[in-house]
């Protein structure tokens, strides 16, 4: 017989008055780890592409389709990853997406010409997109509120690590591994994540309430992130925005569309400047009498201040609204990006590039975490992979245009202070989503509507009643 007088527990309120367990932190560094490989991943053919060129006698020229079509594989891989994640779960879409890039990576490996290994680059590119939004629902989701924001924060600085650890493994291993070893590697790696993913990582227990799972299911899944707590009584609900819609165009509905732009046009903006310094400032140092040496030494002092910034804005965010810790970011990154056309030839130049950094690079991974604190579960994955989206889409942007800045021949401090203007908008920006996140808790009650799991005998359970979560 179907067992009679459980208690009715909201999902999300149960994981806020739990503390973290040792399962949580177990999803958190798995998932930590796929995204320090999907920057690992992402970044690395920059770094082997000279010696690609030389093996194969190309001007250097033709490679920058590579590094191109890899963001593109990007943009369309968070897209379709993203929805796909509030379609079929978070789990599954993580653990084929990494398998995705990680099979696609040794494919390239053995690429024999031009043309097939940026084929292979844009086919990684979608698996390292489609990874990225479901990872973070899942960080999101397994995180209580008090926390989530700072947990979102800190797995997005792994892709700047990964990123870092690029050009670190490189510069070691490329003389033993050759550019087709250090393709393997990028290869082998997210296949052992994707494994840990599987063995590790239980699908999201809001994400399988939301989707109306049953509720063993759920009991089974809350029981493995908390083995000492008896939750055999316990039936699972989650509170929802009343009338909420599943689907990418739920992102511009009357509900969301103020916060989807305002978060959209902080994120191009920001990551068409910080692509385009990053990716122009060695161009611009040698030209100026730098050797290739010191050039790269000054230029990488963007990245290293950009990953100085994550750590510090994900401790930041644990303490103030996210979109006012951006908003001052922005704010002063926009002045430092003027400090760096007036500090040309100042012998602290390499000190505003850093601070630059900063404030530039470090705000973006905050950027990232608002699809995760904003959006309902329903729309999570699809919020986090349309911001990506058109993060990438910025950052195809912010490297198309370096071409044409090395050409027009302006001067050093008008190209910074035209590129301070995108940073202003994203500033003002946050200064409105910030009123935005603020307003988020104080919903009108009618506006909430609760649902259920549903038995494994009855799955005609009714989800209509407006009662609140028992406890």
């Amino acid at each position: 017989m179907e067992r009679t007088g459980y208690i009715r527990r909201d999902i999300r309120q149960f994981l806020n008055d739990s503390p973290m367990g040792k399962k949580q932190w177990m999803v958190f560094f798995v998932c930590f780890a796929a995204i320090a490989i999907e920057g690992f991943d992402t970044i690395v053919m920059a770094f082997i592409a000279p010696v690609v060129s030389h093996d194969w006698q190309l001007p250097p020229a033709a490679l920058a389709p590579l590094v191109a079509l890899g963001l593109s594989g990007l943009l369309v891989g968070s897209i379709v990853g993203g929805t796909m994640a509030d379609r079929v779960g978070r789990r599954a879409v993580g653990i084929t997406a990494i398998a995705w890039f990680g099979i696609a990576a040794l494919a390239s490996s053995e690429a024999q010409s031009l043309v097939q290994l940026v084929l292979l680059r844009f086919i990684t590119g979608l698996g390292v997109g489609a990874a990225m939004p479901a990872t973070s629902s899942l960080v999101a989701e397994y995180s209580p509120d008090r926390s989530r924001s700072a947990m979102l924060a800190s797995i997005f600085c792994g892709f700047l690590f990964g990123a870092a650890a690029a050009g670190f493994v490189t510069s070691f291993a490329i003389g033993v591994l050759g550019w087709r070893g250090m393709l393997v590697l990028s290869g082998v790696l997210p296949l052992c994540v994707a494994g840990l993913f599987i063995w590790q990582v239980p699908e999201s227990p809001l994400y399988m309430v939301a989707s109306r799972k049953t509720n063993a299911a759920v009991q089974r899944v809350v029981a493995k992130i908390f083995p000492a707590f008896d939750c055999s009584d316990l039936h699972f609900v989650i509170a929802a925005p009343g009338g909420s819609k599943r689907g990418s165009l739920a992102l511009l509905g009357k509900e969301y569309r103020l916060g989807t732009v305002l978060t959209w046009i902080a994120e191009f903006a920001g990551y068409l400047v910080f692509f385009l310094v990053g990716s122009w400032l060695p161009t611009h140092l040698k030209q100026v009498g730098l050797s290739m040496h010191e050039a790269s030494q000054v230029s990488s002092m963007f990245q290293f201040g950009a990953l100085g910034g994550s750590v510090l804005f994900a401790f930041l965010v644990r303490r103030y609204n996210v979109a006012s810790v951006i908003c001052g970011a922005f704010g002063a990154g926009s002045l430092l990006v003027i400090g760096l056309g007036l500090s040309e030839t100042a012998s602290w130049h390499a000190n505003v590039v850093f601070l630059a950094g900063l404030a530039i690079g470090g705000p973006l991974t905050c950027v990232n975490t608002i699809p995760g604190i904003f959006y309902p579960t329903a729309l999570r994955a699809s919020g986090g992979g349309w911001t990506v989206a058109i993060g990438r889409l910025g950052s195809i942007i912010g490297s198309s245009l370096i071409g044409l800045i090395v050409i027009s021949g302006y001067p050093y401090v008008l190209v910074c202070a035209l590129l301070s203007i995108p940073l202003v908008i994203a500033s003002a920006c946050m200064v409105v989503m910030a009123r935005v996140l603020s307003a988020q808790p104080r919903l009108p009650s009618e506006r909430v509507e609760i649902i259920d799991t549903v038995s494994a005998h009855d799955r005609t359970l009714s989800n209509s009643t407006t009662s609140g979560p028992g406890g």
